[in-house]
C-alpha cells in the first residue's frame, strides 16, 4: 500500500508532520483538562457543596435562621449546605466576603437588614451598595424586635424606662450585635425620639449581648432574641417595636401602648448572593424556598426563634432593600449616627 504523498515525494512523513500532530493532540488534551476544571454550569447547580456565610458569631437569631434553611436545602438538593460563621464589624466582614465571591451560587450570604442595609448607611465610608453589590434571593422572615431589660431594673413599662433614663442620663447602658447593628440602630433611634442618653456597649453578636443582659451587666437590649428569655426570670420583655401586637404574643404591647413613642421598624432575615448570579440559580433557590416555607415544622421553629415567616422572592426582595436604604438614610441623618 502506498504511503500518502508528502512534500518531498519520498513517501516518508517529515519531522514537521509529527510535531504538528503532537501539538494538536496536546491542545485537545489541554482543552479537555480545562473543561473539567471549569465552573459547573448553572443548570447543574448545585453539583458540589454550597457555603452559606453567616456574618455573626454562632448562637444569634441570624445563625438559627441560616442553619435551619441550610438543613432544609441540603435535604432538597442532596448536596451539603455548610454554614460558616464569619463574624466581625457587625456583619460587614461576612457580607464583604460574599460580595467578592464568584457569582456561581456556591457562596451565599444568610444575612439581615443590619449587615446589608444599616451598615451601608451608617458606616463612613459605606462598605457597599446593597442594591448593586448583591443578588437578592429571598427574604425568609421578619424580625419584630423586642425591648428587653434586665430583671433587676426597676421598670415595668417603656414609659417607666424613659422616665428613669431621663432622670439618670448616661447611667443606663445597652448592648447589641455590634456597632452599626440593627439593635444599635434601633436604640439610637429610640434615644432620638425620647431625648434620653443611654450608653452603647457593643458585643460580637446577639447571643453574647443577651448573656450580658441576663447577667445584669447591661440594662437594655432591642433584639428578637430577648423573647427567648421572657419566661426565664432574668429578662423582662417590655414591648415590641412593631406598630401592632403579634398574634403569637398578644400579651406583649407595642412601644406606644407601653408608654413610649410610636416606632414601627421591623428587621428581616434573608439570603443574597454575589452580584450577577445566574438566573437558573436564583430560580432554583426560589422554588426550594417556597417548598421549605410551606412546611409547618419550619415555620414553627422560626416563630420559636422570635421571627415571623414572611417570604419575599428576588424581585420583591430587591425592591424592599432599595426602600430600606432610603428610609434608614433619613433616620441616620436625624439621629446624627455615624459609625467609623
Amino acid at each position: 500500500m502506498e504511503s500518502p504523498s508528502t512534500p518531498d515525494g519520498s513517501g516518508h512523513k517529515p519531522v514537521r508532520y509529527f510535531l504538528l500532530r503532537s501539538m494538536a493532540v496536546a491542545g485537545m488534551a489541554c482543552a479537555l483538562g480545562l473543561s473539567a476544571l471549569a465552573p459547573a454550569r448553572a443548570d447543574t447547580w448545585p453539583s458540589k457543596p454550597v457555603t452559606i456565610i453567616s456574618p455573626y458569631a454562632p448562637g444569634g437569631t441570624n445563625d438559627i435562621v441560616a442553619r435551619l434553611l441550610a438543613d432544609r436545602f441540603q435535604k432538597i438538593f442532596g448536596q451539603p449546605f455548610v454554614v460558616e460563621n464569619r463574624p466581625g464589624a457587625a456583619g460587614i466582614l461576612g457580607a464583604s466576603f460574599v460580595m467578592r465571591a464568584a457569582p456561581d451560587g456556591y457562596t451565599l450570604l444568610s444575612g439581615n437588614n443590619a449587615a446589608l442595609v444599616v451598615q451601608s448607611v451608617v458606616k463612613s465610608p459605606s462598605p457597599y451598595d446593597p442594591a448593586s453589590a448583591f443578588t437578592p434571593l429571598v427574604k425568609i422572615a421578619d424580625a419584630p424586635n423586642y425591648i428587653g431589660v434586665s430583671a433587676d431594673l426597676p421598670v415595668k413599662s417603656v414609659g417607666e424606662l424613659v422616665a428613669l433614663a431621663r432622670r439618670e442620663p448616661g447611667k443606663l447602658n445597652y448592648s447589641s450585635a455590634g456597632s452599626g447593628s440593627f439593635g444599635n440602630f434601633l436604640v439610637e433611634y429610640f434615644k432620638l425620639l425620647t431625648g434620653t442618653d443611654i450608653v452603647h456597649i457593643p458585643a460580637k453578636s446577639s447571643g453574647p449581648a443577651l448573656t450580658e443582659l441576663m447577667a445584669g451587666r447591661i440594662q437594655l437590649m432591642m433584639d428578637p432574641l430577648v423573647l427567648s428569655q421572657r419566661n426565664g426570670g432574668r429578662v423582662k420583655v417590655l414591648a415590641t417595636t412593631q406598630s401592632t401586637r403579634l398574634d403569637a404574643y398578644p400579651d406583649i404591647p407595642t412601644i406606644k401602648e407601653s408608654g413610649g413613642p410610636e416606632i414601627n421598624i421591623v428587621g428581616w432575615f434573608g439570603w443574597v448572593g454575589p452580584a450577577n448570579l445566574p438566573k437558573e440559580v436564583v430560580e432554583k433557590i426560589d422554588a426550594a424556598t417556597r417548598t421549605v416555607m410551606a412546611d409547618p415544622e419550619t415555620r414553627k421553629i422560626l416563630i420559636a426563634a422570635g421571627v415571623v415567616p414572611s417570604p419575599l422572592y428576588s424581585a420583591q426582595f430587591g425592591a424592599m432593600i432599595r426602600e430600606d436604604v432610603k428610609r434608614y438614610q433619613d433616620i441616620k441623618v436625624r439621629a446624627k449616627m455615624v459609625v467609623e
